[in-house]
C-alpha cells in the first residue's frame, strides 16, 4: 500500500485504529493517488458526518432556519436554495452516527481500491466489483454486521452521486445477505439486566459517617464523593424505572422531571407521582417523544423522585425561572441543567455543559452499580433497559402498554431486551397442556 501511495505520501499516511479493515484516516492519500492518475474524484469525497445545524438545534428549528437563510429581502437563486437544502437539510435522511458510520465505510472501499489499483474503475461500482471487494473483507474476519454496513454505505454513495447502484436486479440485495449470513460474529457478551433487587440497593445508597463539615460548597472529599455515587445510582435507577436507553437519559435535564403530571389531570390515585419527558425516542419520525410514569415508593427510602430532589439540592442544580419546557417539550431547554450532569475535573461539583453522552450516562450505571456491591463485568449501560422491560414482563404487563413506556416502535425490537429472571412464565406454555 505504502508503496502505491508513494515514498512521500507513504510517510504521512494515517490510518484508522478503530476498523477492522485497513482504512486511511483521511482522504489524503486517495487524493494523492488520483492525482498521480490524472483522476477528477473530489465529488466522491463528499463528508457528510458531521452534526447538522439543523441537529444542532434540537429541535429549535425555526430560529435556526432563519439565520441559515439570511436576509429576508434578498431573492435567493434557485441553484442557491437548492445548495442550501442539500448542505442542511437532505444528510437529515440519516442519523448523524450513521452518517458517520457510512463515511468509514466509504475510506474502506476506497484503500481498498487503492491497494487493488483499481480506483479509475472503482465507481459506479460493478456487483462483480462488490463481491470481490467483500470477498477481501472476509479474509479480514469482518463480520455480517460490518459487511451489511458497507454493502449499505456503498448504495448510499451512488444514490448521493446519482450513480447506477450495484445489486439492482430483482431481489439481489436479498440473496446476497443470505449467502453471508453463516459469517456472524462472536456470540455477545453475556449482559445481566437490572432487576428490582438492584434498584432497591442502588435507591438505599447512604451517605458514610463523618464528623461535621461543610459539605461539598465545603470542598468535604467524601460529601463530594458520595454525591457523584448518588449520581450514578440514581441515573441506573431512573433509566431501569422508565426502561430508557442511555441516550434518552443523559439527554434528560431538571425541568423534565414532571411532578404530578397524572395528579393535575385529575388522577388522585396517583397522587405525587411524575412523568419523565423523554423529548425524541428514536424512529420517531413524527417527534412526539413519549412520558415514562415514577409513582411514589411504599418505602420511602426508595422514593427515586424524592431522591432526585435531594440530589438536585445538593448538586446546585435546579429549573430555572425562565424555563418554557411544559409550553415546548420537544426541544432542548437553553438554560436548566442535564439531569445527571458530568463530574468536574477537580472531583467537587459538576459540569452543567456539554450534557453527558450516551456513553458517559453508561458509565454511571455501571459505577452506580459497583458502588453498592455488584461484581459489574456482566452489566452494562443496555442493562438498565433489559432490567426494566423484564421486571415489567414477569410482572404481567401487557406488551403493547409496556412498549407506551419504553418508547419502542416495533414488538420484535423490544422483545430482544428481555431476560426472564425466573423460568416461571416459560413454564406456563408447558401447563397449558395440562400434563
Amino acid at each position: 500500500m505504502l508503496v502505491v501511495v508513494g515514498s512521500q505520501g507513504g510517510r504521512s499516511v494515517a490510518w484508522n485504529s478503530r476498523t477492522q479493515l485497513p482504512t486511511f484516516a483521511t482522504f489524503g492519500p486517495v487524493l494523492r493517488v488520483a492525482a498521480g492518475l490524472g483522476l477528477r474524484i473530489n465529488d466522491w469525497l463528499y463528508s457528510d458526518a458531521e452534526e447538522t445545524a439543523l441537529e444542532a438545534c434540537h429541535a429549535n428549528w425555526q430560529p435556526a432556519v432563519r439565520g441559515l437563510a439570511g436576509d429576508a429581502r434578498l431573492v435567493p437563486s434557485v441553484d442557491e436554495s437548492l445548495a442550501a437544502f442539500n448542505r442542511h437539510v437532505l444528510p437529515m435522511e440519516r442519523a448523524q452516527k450513521t452518517r458517520s458510520k457510512y463515511l468509514t465505510h466509504r475510506l474502506s472501499v476506497l484503500t481498498w481500491a487503492v491497494w487493488k489499483g483499481i480506483l479509475p474503475d472503482l465507481l459506479p461500482m460493478s456487483d462483480d466489483l462488490l463481491r470481490a471487494f467483500l470477498w477481501d473483507a472476509l479474509a479480514f474476519e469482518a463480520t455480517l454486521p460490518v459487511l451489511k454496513h458497507a454493502v449499505n454505505a456503498i448504495l448510499a454513495w451512488h444514490e448521493r452521486l446519482r450513480l447506477p447502484p450495484p445489486l439492482a436486479g430483482k431481489r439481489a440485495y436479498q440473496r446476497l445477505f443470505h449467502s453471508l449470513s453463516r459469517f456472524q460474529g462472536r456470540p455477545r457478551r453475556l449482559i445481566f439486566p437490572i432487576y428490582a433487587g438492584a434498584v432497591r440497593r442502588l435507591l438505599g445508597l447512604r451517605r458514610p459517617d463523618h464528623p461535621p463539615c461543610g459539605g461539598v460548597r465545603g470542598r468535604c472529599l467524601i460529601c463530594a464523593e458520595y454525591l457523584r455515587a448518588w449520581r450514578n445510582c440514581l441515573a441506573g435507577a431512573v433509566a431501569t424505572l422508565t426502561c430508557s436507553r442511555c441516550a434518552e437519559t443523559a439527554d434528560l435535564q431538571v425541568c423534565d422531571l414532571w411532578e404530578r403530571f397524572d395528579e393535575k389531570a385529575g388522577y388522585e390515585r396517583f397522587r405525587g407521582g411524575a412523568a419523565v419527558n423523554v423529548k425524541v425516542r428514536k424512529n420517531d419520525q413524527f417527534r412526539q417523544g413519549h412520558q415514562p410514569r415514577l409513582g411514589v415508593a411504599r418505602n420511602p427510602d426508595w422514593d427515586v423522585i424524592a431522591h432526585l430532589r435531594t440530589l438536585w439540592r445538593d448538586a446546585g442544580l435546579a429549573v430555572h425561572p425562565s424555563c418554557q419546557k411544559r409550553l415546548l417539550p420537544e426541544r432542548r431547554c437553553p438554560v436548566c441543567p442535564p439531569m445527571f450532569p458530568r463530574s468536574a475535573r477537580d472531583g467537587f461539583g459538576f459540569v452543567t455543559h456539554p450534557p453527558p453522552s450516551s456513553s458517559d450516562l453508561s458509565r454511571m450505571i455501571v459505577d452506580g452499580l459497583r458502588q453498592v456491591g455488584f461484581d459489574t463485568s456482566l452489566f452494562s449501560g443496555i442493562s438498565a433497559r433489559k432490567g426494566g422491560l423484564s421486571t415489567a414482563i414477569e410482572a404481567g404487563v401487557p406488551e403493547h402498554i409496556l412498549w407506551m413506556q419504553s418508547g419502542h416502535a416495533q414488538d420484535v425490537a423490544a422483545r430482544r431486551y428481555v431476560h426472564l429472571g425466573s423460568p416461571a412464565l416459560l413454564y406456563n406454555t408447558w401447563a397449558a397442556f395440562g400434563l
